[in-house]
């Protein structure tokens, strides 16, 4: 995935900030540390937050407790551990690389997170606050995490395991590469589709109303998708305009489409264990826009991710040590 390649040259030069470990000294439970600037492998007992509009870069950093990112505050942190819970607050944004997150993150009106080659004991959830902003994302690259739960912004897995339910209700866009889901994959009402593509659904996936593009196993002819998809119950597209594809899944329940306009496009590569309930009509090759669609989603991810990691580290380590 291009992605990787584009920010993963971004950190090299600040992964030397650590020198040797430290054990913060022990202090009261209900103490906060505050991060601004760069840390090394140091333990905190303590919960962490990143001040109002500063920049936290930590790398091999133990944090015992909760973090905050505050309002319009950075965090990334590489080779590290969280064993609390994450709360990115209003157009913050949080980077976790190489490091785990013992319990739930949560983006509240957040500007991002971005989780790469990392775990979440817990939840990942978006949820809009007053205020907040609505365009934000959660972008999951082989990782982990326990659940998925969206309500605002754009969701984009790859390579990753969610070990539970995923559910999109009212966000961007769902866009799901060679994943694979441990529960029901649940998109309602997205603006722009989304597509679901050589992946694993050990559940039923369903998606209800909103605008399209939604793709379905339907890329390999353009390159999207170089396998099938699995889902182990029902597959149901319904109600969707913009746009429907669908093509090599394996169903181990019904497949479903019905109400979508224009008229869904199913293929001929669907093997399905349980009855196929459709309105359909032959797949075709995807117009020019869809491709653009699909596209434009990953070429924004990485330009978002790019910008704010590079900013967050060079904030960071301008400001200095932190601890």
């Amino acid at each position: 995935m291009k992605l990787r390649n584009k920010v993963a040259a971004i950190a090299t030069t600040a992964l030397a900030v650590s020198g040797v470990t430290m054990t913060a000294t022990p202090a009261q439970a209900d103490l906060v540390t505050l991060c601004s600037g760069h840390g090394g492998a140091i333990t905190l007992p303590t919960d962490l937050a990143v001040p109002a509009g500063k920049s936290c870069f930590l790398d091999g950093t133990v944090v015992q407790g909760d973090v905050t990112v505050r309002k319009g505050a950075n965090l990334h942190i590489v080779g590290g551990e969280i064993e609390g819970r994450v709360t990115v607050q209003k157009d913050g944004y949080f980077d976790a690389q190489e490091s785990s997150v013992s319990d739930r993150v949560v983006n509240r009106g957040s500007y991002g997170t971005y989780m790469e080659d990392s775990s979440a004991g817990a939840a990942l959830r978006t949820v809009p606050v007053e205020g907040g902003n609505t365009d934000g994302f959660a972008y999951v690259v082989d990782s982990s995490v326990r659940s998925i739960n969206a309500e605002v912004g754009a969701v984009y897995v790859s390579g990753s395991r969610v070990n539970g339910a995923f559910k999109a209700d009212g966000v961007e866009y769902v866009d799901v590469y060679d994943s694979v889901v441990r529960g029901d994959l649940s998109v309602t009402a997205p603006n722009s589709g989304g597509i679901l593509c050589d992946s694993e659904v050990i559940g039923a996936a369903t998606y209800t109303g909103g605008s399209g593009p939604v793709a379905v196993g339907a890329g390999e002819k353009e390159g999207f998708c170089s396998s099938v998809n699995y889902v182990d119950g029902d597959l149901s597209v319904t109600g969707v305009s913009g746009g429907v594809y669908v093509d090599n899944n394996i169903v181990g329940g019904d497949l479903v489409t019905s109400g979508n306009t224009p008229t869904a496009q199913v293929g001929d590569h669907n093997r399905v264990r349980g009855d196929i309930l459709t309105e359909e009509v032959a797949l075709r090759t995807f117009s020019a826009t869809v491709v653009e669609e699909f596209e434009a989603h990953e070429d924004g991810l990485a330009e978002e991710v790019e910008q704010a990691r590079s900013e967050t580290i060079e904030d960071a380590m301008a400001a200095g040590s932190a601890f």
